[in-house]
């Protein structure tokens, strides 16, 4: 029985407008012709039965007869109906099988706004936790002791069930304790930390399947509470290349490994905050224009930073200022 079966089946629990006008008439005893409309129902369901003392005419069930046939009736459908719910586990995975056969793979669409906090944690923590293969989060601003214990378990359990699992925080995170802790237990669960001394879109990736990112207003400031919650596999596929685009320049935060190793800017670096802002973006593959539209600088002021920068370090090309960066414990700095 199909569910459009079920939805036109007859309710057999009473007689239909012409069943009961049929009814009514060998009530009054009437001659019924063979073919009277609703006459050939009532005589199979065994409310009517005929006259064999006067042919044509019908003659009604008793009253306590009758309950117990449309019970009856009733209760065949209901086993109609029950035996056709009982079959659509099985036709369920019928049809999965022939949806595998086909190699078909849903792509759920849709980008849902998380409003609160509340709302974000939910479903990220319901995502992360059903994670099967790969979860990558870049994480630029500070976070709270409480919410890096509290999410530690959580990161732990899908690293150690064979999630890879990759991080990425801002460089001046290797100061914070908590989050050296969290970095010291995750690594040594095979988990991989990076850290990039710039601002960063936070994100959270799993499985290239789901994707949460920050929520910016009209203003162009970010929404802290919110975040976008998407399944969309092309926007997942682009927020999994901008995640790798800032991995590849990240430094790597090695297993056990604390801030002892950065540089403290503590007046005998040789570089300025901004000269290591522009060095960074010439690292990632920008112009001194573009550089100095991100900064408020004139092109030419890019320009004089960073043979200023050469300058002082002894070195001839922007090459090999890019070499003495990959190296320099300077790079650490905010």
């Amino acid at each position: 029985m199909t569910e459009r079966d079920i939805a036109a089946a007859p309710d057999t629990s009473r007689l239909t407008p012409v069943e009961l006008r049929t009814y009514r008439a060998a009530l009054r005893g009437e001659v019924l012709p063979d073919d009277e409309p609703g006459l050939a129902s009532l005589l199979a369901r065994d409310i009517l039965f005929p006259n064999t003392h006067e042919p044509g005419t019908y003659v009604p069930a008793p009253s306590r007869y009758l309950e117990t046939q449309l019970t009856d009736a009733v209760l065949k459908a209901l086993t109609g109906v029950t035996a056709a719910l009982a079959a659509v586990p099985a036709h369920v995975r019928e049809l999965e099988a022939e949806q595998q056969r086909y190699h078909y793979s849903p792509s759920p669409v849709g980008t849902l706004l998380l409003r609160t906090v509340p709302e974000v944690n939910a479903e990220t923590i319901r995502t992360i936790q059903s994670a099967e293969s790969e979860i990558l989060t870049a994480q630029p601003g500070h976070r709270k002791p409480q919410v890096l214990k509290g999410a530690l378990p959580r990161d732990l359990q899908a690293a150690q069930r064979g999630v890879t699992v990759r991080t990425i925080y801002r460089t001046n995170g290797r100061s914070n304790p908590t989050q050296r802790d969290w970095v010291a237990t995750m690594t040594r669960a095979g988990a991989q930390v990076r850290t990039l001394g710039e601002d960063f879109l936070r994100l959270i990736i799993v499985d290239r399947k789901h994707a949460f990112f920050e929520v910016y207003g009209d203003d162009g400031t970010v929404q802290p509470a919110a975040a976008w919650y998407t399944q969309d596999r092309g926007v997942c596929a682009v927020l999994a290349a901008h995640f790798w685009q800032q991995w590849e320049r990240a430094d790597p935060w090695l297993p056990g490994e604390t801030d002892s190793g950065a540089a403290k800017d503590d007046g005998d670096t040789k570089t300025t905050k901004i000269q290591r802002t522009i060095v960074r973006g010439i690292v990632a593959g920008k112009s001194h224009r573009q550089i100095g539209e991100n900064l408020g600088l004139s092109e030419r002021t890019v320009t004089a930073q960073v043979s200023k920068l050469r300058e002082a370090l002894g070195l001839e090309t922007v090459p090999q200022l890019t070499f003495w960066w990959a190296t320099s414990p300077e790079r650490l700095l905010p």
